[in-house]
């Protein structure tokens, strides 16, 4: 009943016309063959205790397989364990780049000359540690058996290639509860933005989560990146790097998948995005060969489930109570609920598809029949956050809402002082609810540093005070540095001195250049917004000097009072006095991640009428910290605010589930670098996390030499 219900849905705005979709041969095209070797190496030859030490760029090119160890490292003993590999090969190929007769060469340095063969110094930066999968993909091959069967009648009824269904392979090796730092869910990896277009992803359910929801979603995906492309190696590509980005590659270099691996340059074309082809062709290579890489496979059988959608809305403790089923049993069967479901926070949505194995519940229609109309709901709860307005008092919020300034200091860690302020979101503790942990930034301990003078070119705008700060100096200083006559007459252009700080390193203790943080909260009250992987990137520029090597950073369980606060997670919406009453006309402050079409749904307007009243045009974008007029003619402020805040929390509820903050790192950014590089290709981080950890700094316009502050991340599942 289940699948009926939402391929009909599916197929009423899904065209299966076209009849060459699924009549693709794949096949290892002439040029990339060294690189599906080195993947189905990595699939097939080496588990997760090698690591493949080899060429960023010609994976023909492998220095080392480095073992290690039976019993699994941390990720930090781990990456400590590679670079010093890396190391050792970038000495090597630096010194025989010097070496003038290479006939001299012997041993070591004679093997990486004959490996290499040329541009030994290009290829020092360009040395690279792969984990070995070959336990992982064996898991996934067992686990595909779950959802196997119907993914492939799925592509079968889209009418696309039955190769296609091994994707998740490459993506999650089939593992429900996958989350990438960049916020990409579920067995198909959708980031929130992608996985809009196709199914539903807010704070109460999540569908991405759901294999079968989510394979329709890929499989709607697919199509469109075929039809939109006529290439299946680039449509495949597509998945990962986006449909747009596959388009321009396309204008340039045609079809011609080999080519647009070598020759396509884009910020975001990176590593995975160049060989995730060639890892779909390994996967694929390895799912058909899976008897001869793996024995003794023991594949899991699909399990039958009864099917109801929901009517009305009913609290999880109604479930439970009238399906027979635990908190967990619901949880397994509904992996799309979310966590303020299961908690009672948010009721089980209205249509929302319940689940239940049909070994348990033979006939959901009758046991749903028989729940007292009585606690069938009409609506949804209402958040329990409220947005501190002018004249709030946290005693009269407390009153307000019938709670104690205690519950609310606890809440939201509100200090002695009881300080609050406008624009400032509290959540509201619940009567019965457990209370729910908030998360605290780690601070950086107070340091000795080194000062170095770097120049820095004054902006328009600028002013001393503006510049002590954006540098952790004042003004005395720079205008001693400077030997300033008159220090109000700078003028754009102009190049002055500004200290850049580095922590001083203890010659002792090298090894101790970061402090593992153990058993401390972390709260970014500020809002998160993952980055999408397949869809457009920010591409904002950042001007600044060579890197400042990370410093011994101290993390402690209680913040300083500059991060303690509780930050908004958005700019509350504001009105112009004289318009609030009549135009119902809004200003919002664009924060990360945050598009038109978030905007549109929020307040029940289209884009077409936010471009309009924006003079937006058809291809134009908003950005984070602009300025966007909205309509509040059909809905409420407070409603919009509640909207908002639940995608951004949804966000950061998610991040936290499945990662936590290892260790902090401070350095300045290298010239040339963007935001997106730093957050994904270097430390593979949110830029919401990063902005909530320099919230002092304008993070889009950061400056030569200014220290920003590095929060370094790991799984909470060691496994992942």
């Amino acid at each position: 009943m289940f699948s009926a219900w939402f391929l009909g849905n599916a197929s009423a705005s899904f065209s299966y016309e076209v009849h060459t979709l699924n009549q693709y041969h794949f096949s290892t095209p002439p040029g990339l063959q060294s690189e599906v070797d080195f993947w189905k190496k990595i699939y097939s030859e080496y588990s997760t205790k090698h690591a493949v030490v080899h060429d960023i760029k010609n994976l023909d090119v492998i220095y080392e397989v480095v073992y290690l160890g039976e019993k699994p490292l941390s990720r930090r003993s781990r990456e400590r364990k590679l670079e010093k590999t890396k190391k050792k090969y970038k000495n090597i190929l630096r010194k025989i780049n010097k070496t003038k007769n290479k006939a001299k060469l012997k041993g070591e340095d004679k093997r990486v000359y004959e490996l290499v063969k040329k541009d030994f110094y290009k290829a020092s930066r360009q040395i690279r540690a792969q984990l070995g999968q070959k336990d992982r993909f064996r898991e996934g091959i067992e686990r595909s058996g779950l959802y196997m069967k119907e993914i492939k009648s799925i592509f079968k009824k889209f009418n696309l290639p039955d190769e296609l269904s091994v994707l998740p392979h490459v993506e999650s090796s089939f593992q429900i509860g996958a989350y990438s730092s960049a916020g990409a869910a579920g067995i198909w990896q959708f980031t929130r933005g992608t996985g809009r277009l196709f199914m539903r992803v807010g704070y109460d359910v999540d569908e991405r989560r759901d294999p079968i929801i989510a394979t329709y979603g890929a499989a709607k995906l697919l199509k469109k990146n075929f039809e939109s492309i006529g290439s299946w190696p680039l449509a495949v590509t597509a998945y990962n790097h986006g449909l747009q980005g596959m388009k321009r590659a396309k204008k340039r270099f045609g079809s011609d998948i080999v080519k647009v691996i070598a020759k396509y340059k884009s910020r975001t074309f990176g590593f995975a995005s160049r060989n995730f082809y060639a890892e779909f062709l390994a996967a694929l290579h390895v799912v058909k060969n899976q008897d001869k890489y793996f024995s003794n496979l023991v594949i899991k059988k699909p399990i039958p489930r009864a099917s109801f959608i929901l009517p009305d809305y009913i609290h999880i403790q109604t479930a439970m109570n009238h399906f027979d089923m635990t908190r967990e049993e619901i949880a397994k069967a509904n992996p799309s609920l979310r966590r303020p479901v299961l908690n009672g926070e948010k009721r089980i949505p209205k249509n929302f598809v319940f689940q239940a194995p049909a070994m348990k519940i033979d006939n959901l229609v009758t046991r749903y029949g028989q729940i007292p109309q009585r606690v069938k709901y009409g609506s949804q709860l209402r958040s329990k956050w409220y947005t501190v307005r002018r004249g709030d008092t946290l005693s009269g919020v407390a009153l307000r809402f019938g709670t104690t300034v205690g519950s609310l200091k606890r809440s939201n860690n509100i200090g002695r002082r009881n300080r609050i302020y406008i624009g400032q979101v509290l959540q509201l503790p619940g009567r019965k609810s457990r209370h729910q942990p908030t998360y605290q930034l780690a601070k950086l301990d107070s340091k000795k540093y080194s000062i170095s003078l770097v120049s820095y070119k004054v902006r328009r705008y600028d002013n001393l005070s503006k510049i002590a700060k954006r540098f952790d100096t004042n003004v005395s200083h720079l205008t001693r540095i400077n030997r300033f006559r008159n220090p109000d007459s700078l003028h754009p252009g102009q190049k002055i001195k500004v200290p850049r700080r580095e922590l001083i390193r203890d010659k002792t203790k090298v090894a101790s250049r970061t402090v593992k943080t153990k058993n401390f909260s972390l709260s970014v009250n500020r809002s998160p917004a993952t980055k999408s992987s397949n869809t457009s990137k920010s591409s904002t520029q950042i001007k600044t000097e060579r890197a400042v090597s990370p410093g011994t950073l101290q993390v402690a369980r209680n913040t300083t009072d500059r991060l303690n606060k509780n930050r908004p997670a958005f700019k509350p919406v504001s009105f112009s006095p004289s318009g609030d009453s009549n135009s119902r006309i809004g200003t919002i402050t664009v924060d990360f991640d945050e598009t038109l079409s978030h905007y549109a749904e929020w307040s029940l307007q289209s884009v077409k009428e936010l471009r309009r009243m924006n003079r937006i045009g058809k291809r134009g974008g908003i950005a984070a910290n602009e300025n966007i007029r909205v309509s509040f003619s059909r809905t409420q402020p407070d409603k919009f605010e509640e909207r908002r805040q639940e995608y951004h929390k949804a966000i950061q509820e998610d991040f936290f589930n499945n990662f936590e903050i290892s260790k902090l790192a401070i350095r300045s950014v290298e010239k040339g670098e963007t935001l997106w590089e730093i957050c994904n290709d270097i430390y593979t981080i949110p830029l919401w996390l990063l902005s909530s950890y320099n919230s002092d700094k304008e993070i889009h316009a950061l400056a030569v030499g200014e220290p920003i502050v590095i929060p370094i991340i790991i799984p909470k599942d060691k496994s992942a």
